[in-house]
């Protein structure tokens, strides 16, 4: 085992040390009566990843945050050992942490950088040593909260006294310096007194902007700005194509196949179509082979299980959603593969709301309720969204087993 990459006993305030070391059994009984609170948290948290296999978490007498989370190893450092308390049946507490240990864990939750002593220097050696595929999930108080929560110290001794105060500016700021870019940031918690249905339906209003300035805590989701940059020379990409009756626009992509990477495979999934789709697909298996080009006969269902199904035989290491229309050009999936390969994207969701459209490339009505869904979605999810039906999509394929979990919660069938 390496030596350990911090002396934890200088990682930690002082005075935190010696609140939380003096004050054990006022912070039990805190956190009983605030059990609620913290297991929100906990759920929440396990929320934010997706087949975590090993998980770390740097605690400051709060380790009860790991009740929820579903891992096969959850590592925690608490700020004294009096904390060592078994939430989780795969919780192992550590008091040294080694290199070897947190490189190999694909999430960190630092649950306690108000009080750590030298959080900006904590939070670079941490990035230096975490692999580019892990998340680093940062939970702070919101402002808002900071100044209550100053304010009832007063009155209430359940936290210390002095600890840093760490507004989102500086925490953006802090990111940005040690490398870390934010992938998803969320404010959670309104209201932290139990009601049923009232307490939940609070919770969920008031995660939404402007409201959500009220909420106790603010959960950011951060991964590596630097990471290394796949082969697109050895990178496999499979599109798969949805069609019916497209037999005026399968011709069109011969040209497209022709130019694209020998690494590229085509596969046309035809959901019973009435015309002449299939034969057109079959022209082009006898001009580029059939490893190139693959069909498939589709549910004849919805589009969607025709994706899934052309999703299954797929072998490439990412996926190409495509519509058989065309409407999005070749020109810009290759600009978006780009992104998705030189970022920290998960998943890209194409647009034809930006630049201009090709003749009847959506009806009229579909254009004004694209846009209403479109900023709806946007508010939703905190992101910039402009085209919700648009049919290019591209992600990892690694992640569809991730997908098809979740898919069986989206509701009825298109």
């Amino acid at each position: 085992m390496n030596s350990p990459i911090h002396n934890f006993y200088n990682y930690y305030l002082t005075s935190s040390i010696s609140f939380f070391r003096t004050e054990f059994n006022k912070r039990v009984n805190f956190i009983k009566k605030k059990k609620f609170l913290f297991n929100e948290i906990s759920s929440f948290i396990n929320n934010c990843f997706d087949n975590t296999k090993n998980i770390f978490f740097l605690c400051a007498g709060n380790s009860i945050i790991t009740k929820n989370i579903k891992a096969k190893n959850i590592y925690i450092k608490e700020i004294c050992d009096d904390y060592n308390i078994k939430y989780n049946d795969n919780a192992e507490y550590l008091n040294e942490i080694s290199e070897d240990k947190i490189y190999n864990c694909d999430t960190i939750v630092i649950a306690d950088i108000e009080h750590q002593n030298k959080p900006a220097l904590n939070l670079e050696n941490l990035t230096k040593i975490i692999n580019e595929n892990a998340k680093v999930i940062i939970i702070s108080k919101n402002i808002f909260w900071m100044i209550i929560v100053k304010i009832l110290k007063f009155f209430i001794d359940f936290s210390p006294q002095k600890n840093n105060f760490l507004p989102t500016s500086y925490l953006k700021n802090l990111f940005t310096s040690c490398n870390l870019e934010i992938i998803r940031q969320e404010k959670i918690i309104a209201f932290p007194i139990y009601i049923p249905f009232i307490t939940k339906f609070i919770n969920r209003l008031f995660r939404l902007p402007i409201l959500n300035f009220f909420c106790i805590l603010n959960v950011y989701v951060l991964k590596k700005t630097i990471k290394t940059i796949p082969d697109i020379n050895t990178q496999r990409v499979s599109f798969i194509i949805p069609c019916k009756n497209e037999q005026e626009n399968i011709k069109y992509f011969k040209d497209e196949i022709k130019q694209s990477s020998k690494n590229y495979e085509f596969i046309f999934g035809d959901d019973k179509s009435k015309d002449n789709t299939y034969s057109e697909i079959k022209k082009l298996i006898e001009t580029f082979g059939d490893k190139k080009v693959k069909i498939y006969n589709g549910p004849g269902i919805c589009k969607s299980e025709n994706v899934y199904m052309g999703i299954e035989q797929s072998k490439g290491d990412i996926i190409v959603i495509y519509d058989a229309d065309l409407t999005v050009s070749f020109f810009d999936v290759y600009y978006a593969i780009n992104v998705l390969n030189q970022t920290n994207s998960d998943f890209i969701n194409c647009t034809r709301m930006i630049y201009t459209q090709k003749n009847k490339a959506m009806k009229t009505l579909n254009f004004f309720g694209n846009i209403f869904f479109a900023n709806l979605f946007s508010v939703l999810f905190q992101k910039t969204i402009t085209d919700t039906l648009c049919g290019t999509k591209i992600f990892y394929k690694k992640d569809w087993n991730n997908i098809k979990k979740i898919k069986a919660n989206w509701g009825p069938k298109d």
